[in-house]
C-alpha cells in the first residue's frame, strides 16, 4: 500500500491486532461501543454510527438510545450513508459494502468484486452512488448495488472522498493533494488543477481526505495539517486556511471528514479538532464543548440544529443546538444515552 493507505492505517484506523471478542452470529456484543468510529449519517431524528470490527449503532430519537444493529462482517467500516429513513449503504476495508433496505434491522453484503479498501461512498439516489478507495478503486452501481462496475481515473491513486452536487457533476480528492471531476454523471473524470498536489516521487503527503459540496459552484476539500481548499464557480481551487509563517494560528492537525449546518461549514480531525467556519470558510474557530483529545473521524447533521460528532475509542459527541455546545455521550445498549461528565 502506498503513503495514503498507510496514513489511514495509523492515524484513522489505528488497527491493533485483533483481540477475542464475542462475535457469535454476526451480533457484536457491548465492546462495540467502545470501537473506533469512523462515520455518522442522520436522517430525521435517526442515526447511523459505523466503526472498526463491522460496528453498527442507530438511534431512533435523535442520539439520546442506542442500538447495536446485526453487522455481517467483521471488517472495519468507513463510510455510511441513506437516502431516506429505510434505504441505507456501508462502504468498508477489503471491498466490504453492505446494504438495508429496512432501516438496519437487516444488513446484507453486496458484489463489490474487489478486496481493495473503500473509503469514499455518495448514493445519488436509491439506484446511482458511487464508492472510491484504495490503488484507485472507483465503483459505480445504477441498480442500487446489486452490483458494482469499475469506472477508469488515469493514474494509480488512494482515493478517499466523493460527493456529488447532482446526477452530472461530481468530485473525487485523494492521495498527493489530487482532485478528479465529472461533469457527465461518471462517464468521463477529468484531473483538476490542485493547489497542492504533489508528485510520488517528492516524497511529500499532500492527501486529501474529504469534500463537502454546497451546490453547483461552492465547494470545500479538507485534508492534512488542518488544509482546506475551496472551490469557486465550480472550476478553480483555492488554498483558503493552511498553517504557515503566514498563518502560524492555524492548527495543524489532519481534518478527516466535515458537514454543513445552515450557513456554516464543520470539520473534525485529529486530536479532537472540531472546526467551524464562517459563511465565506475564511475565517475557523474551535468548537465549545466537552471534547476529548481523541480522533475525530465523522460529523453530520440533522434538523432543529441536531449534530453528532464520532470518534475513536466510541466517543460520541452530540449537540441540539445547532454546535452551540457539544456534549460528550456514554451510550449503552438499549439505555439512555448520558452526558459523560456526569457520569461516576
Amino acid at each position: 500500500m502506498r503513503a495514503l493507505i498507510a496514513l489511514f492505517a495509523g492515524l484513522v484506523l489505528q488497527l491493533a491486532p485483533l483481540i477475542s471478542r464475542s462475535h457469535a452470529g454476526g451480533v457484536l456484543k457491548e465492546t462495540a461501543f467502545n470501537e473506533n468510529f469512523y462515520s455518522v449519517h442522520i436522517v430525521d431524528e435517526r442515526a447511523w454510527i459505523v466503526g472498526y470490527y463491522g460496528a453498527i449503532l442507530h438511534s431512533a430519537d435523535r442520539g439520546l438510545t442506542w442500538q447495536i444493529q446485526r453487522s455481517p462482517t467483521p471488517s472495519a467500516l468507513f463510510s455510511v450513508r441513506f437516502v431516506n429513513r429505510d434505504k441505507g449503504w456501508i462502504a468498508g476495508s477489503y471491498g466490504t459494502i453492505l446494504h438495508t433496505t429496512d432501516g438496519g434491522k437487516s444488513w446484507r453484503a453486496q458484489p463489490a468484486g474487489t478486496t481493495e479498501h473503500l473509503f469514499g461512498l455518495a448514493m445519488l439516489d436509491e439506484s446511482g452512488g458511487w464508492v472510491v478507495g484504495s490503488r484507485g478503486t472507483t465503483l459505480r452501481t445504477e441498480n442500487g448495488g446489486r452490483s458494482w462496475a469499475s469506472s477508469s481515473i488515469p493514474g494509480d491513486f488512494t482515493f478517499s472522498a466523493v460527493a456529488f452536487v447532482d446526477q452530472s457533476r461530481g468530485w473525487i480528492v485523494g492521495e498527493f493533494g489530487v482532485i478528479f471531476q465529472t461533469r457527465d454523471g461518471g462517464k468521463t473524470w477529468l484531473k483538476q488543477k490542485s493547489p497542492i498536489e504533489v508528485t510520488f516521487s517528492s516524497g511529500e503527503s499532500r492527501n486529501l481526505f474529504a469534500l463537502q459540496l454546497n451546490g453547483l459552484n461552492s465547494g470545500y476539500a479538507f485534508g492534512l495539517d488542518g488544509l482546506v481548499l475551496k472551490i469557486r464557480a465550480g472550476n478553480g481551487w483555492e488554498v483558503i486556511r493552511q498553517r504557515g509563517a503566514e498563518n502560524k494560528s492555524a492548527e495543524a492537525n489532519h481534518l478527516f471528514a466535515a458537514a454543513m449546518s445552515h450557513d456554516q461549514v464543520w470539520a473534525v480531525g485529529e486530536r479532537g479538532t472540531l472546526l467551524r467556519s464562517d459563511p465565506d470558510g475564511k475565517h475557523w474557530q474551535p468548537a465549545h464543548g466537552e471534547i476529548p483529545r481523541a480522533s475525530l473521524n465523522g460529523i453530520a447533521f440533522g434538523k432543529d440544529g441536531f449534530g453528532l460528532v464520532v470518534g475513536n475509542r466510541g466517543v460520541v459527541l452530540r449537540t441540539g443546538n445547532g454546535g452551540a455546545f457539544w456534549q460528550r455521550l456514554k451510550i449503552n445498549s438499549g439505555s439512555a444515552a448520558k452526558d459523560l461528565g456526569r457520569v461516576p
